[in-house]
């Protein structure tokens, strides 16, 4: 993980760990149009993983950036973007456990066309989740000097108290 050297390109560093999101979302589009034995035996690992990114992404994202946009802008429409976001977030996690538990039983043949298209919606809803935050949420903060300098302060603070989420900056 990378600590924090210039917060001046915060968001854009961010935008950059959404790639992490994106590689897990290519890696089992890949897999789903070319079927890999060995990826579906892995793939309760993949997930897992998939699990802890995605936990501590949510949370650097509702400790720095959602604050920063909401105490910076604090406007109708901005409130409405940064709520629904979070909102996301939780509908996210809920959806990642059922997820999870259908990545341990794909041994089953019957079951196993369901569990992978299912897994494939939620992947949808990840990639288009993490298209909102940077194509919408993203640019605000970045335009906005009062929410540029305060995610600067958050990431500071946080950095200060040695909190691990603000190494992501």
């Amino acid at each position: 993980m990378t600590q924090i050297r210039n917060i001046d390109n915060a968001v854009l560093k961010l935008s950059k760990e959404h790639q992490i999101i994106a590689d897990y979302v290519i890696r089992f589009s890949k897999n789903k149009e070319n079927p890999d034995p060995a990826f579906e035996e892995e793939l309760h690992s993949f997930l897992a993983f998939l699990k802890k990114d995605l936990e501590h992404h949510f949370r650097t994202e509702e400790l720095l950036f959602f604050p920063a946009a909401l105490n910076g802008d604090p406007s109708y429409t901005t409130s409405l973007l940064v709520l629904n976001l979070q909102k996301e977030h939780g509908v996210l996690e809920t959806r990642l456990k059922l997820v999870l538990a259908m990545g341990k039983n794909l041994r089953e043949e019957k079951d196993r066309e369901v569990a992978l298209k299912k897994i494939g919606v939620f992947f949808e809803h990840l990639k288009n989740h993490a298209r909102q935050e940077i194509t919408e949420l993203f640019p605000l903060i970045n335009a906005n000097e009062q929410c540029v300098a305060l995610l600067k302060q958050y990431a500071t603070k946080m950095k200060s108290e040695g909190k691990p989420n603000a190494a992501i900056l």
